[in-house]
């Protein structure tokens, strides 16, 4: 699409782990918006891998899409163990980016996934409870990032966000305050955020628009969120420079 920023050089596969120690939190959803963002708008072949082991709601939403005859254009494996890992490095030839649906209530799973990433995405809603759980899944990367060489950058992506516009700005209090709360404890929050979250998850699930031949065609805010997520490459390419995983962070209150 001409509206979007070239594709800079990528890792070969790009690695996105989409991660929260609790679920709800819009990380399959993500997973699923995100993959149609790299394979439609820049045709990549992407894999996204569910690996939550409770609920295995991108396999669910996958197959029942297939079923309606929906042309979805990423592929989906369900592997919900902790050698999720192993996974990434077998399907790595075959993709030119993998996301990684993680977390939940399994830190095992999620851990095993953070050292194959180049990219972690700690996705939270604006809730103070999920906010507050942004911390401990940070923590759980660090461990299992300690031995590993592998450069990854941490992107906190906020989701379910209210709307409040003014002057073009989004002056919800509770969107400010949230993102505030992280932003003052160091971590790194995409400027783009997800608002409109019951679209995206009946999108998802096949169930927005009478008669549409894709649902998830429309990518909407995710095209802000896919771009701001590789642009990072573009400037690495053009300084000679990688991002990584930061030092630790405060806590938020």
């Amino acid at each position: 699409m001409t509206d979007s920023i070239a594709l800079p050089p990528l890792p070969e596969p790009l690695v996105v782990t989409l991660g929260n120690l609790k679920g709800g939190v819009g990380k399959t959803t993500s997973a699923f918006f995100l993959a149609s963002y790299f394979a439609t708008v820049h045709q990549l072949r992407v894999l996204v891998i569910d690996a939550d082991p409770l609920s295995q709601t991108g396999y669910s939403w996958y197959r029942r899409l297939q079923k309606e005859n929906v042309d979805i254009p990423f592929e989906l494996i369900a592997f919900p163990s902790r050698h999720v890992n192993d996974c990434i490095t077998d399907n790595a030839a075959k993709f030119d980016v993998i996301i990684v649906d993680a977390g939940g209530e399994s830190a095992d799973i999620f851990k095993a996934a953070v050292p194959e990433s180049d990219e972690l995405i700690l996705v939270t809603s604006v809730s103070p409870s999920e906010v507050k759980r942004v911390p401990s899944t940070y923590r759980a990367a660090e461990e299992a990032a300690a031995e590993s060489s592998r450069a990854i950058r941490v992107r906190v992506l906020m989701t379910k966000v209210p709307v409040t516009m003014k002057n073009g700005i989004n002056v919800s209090t509770e969107y400010r305050s949230q993102r505030g709360n992280l932003e003052d404890a160091g971590y790194d929050v995409f400027e783009s955020y997800v608002s409109g979250w019951k679209w995206y998850r009946e999108a998802a699930d096949g169930e927005v628009g009478d008669g549409a031949e894709n649902p998830i065609a429309d990518i909407a805010e995710y095209r802000q969120v896919g771009e701001e997520l590789i642009r990072p490459y573009l400037d690495a390419a053009d300084n000679d420079r990688v991002p990584t995983l930061p030092s630790a962070l405060e806590v938020p209150a």
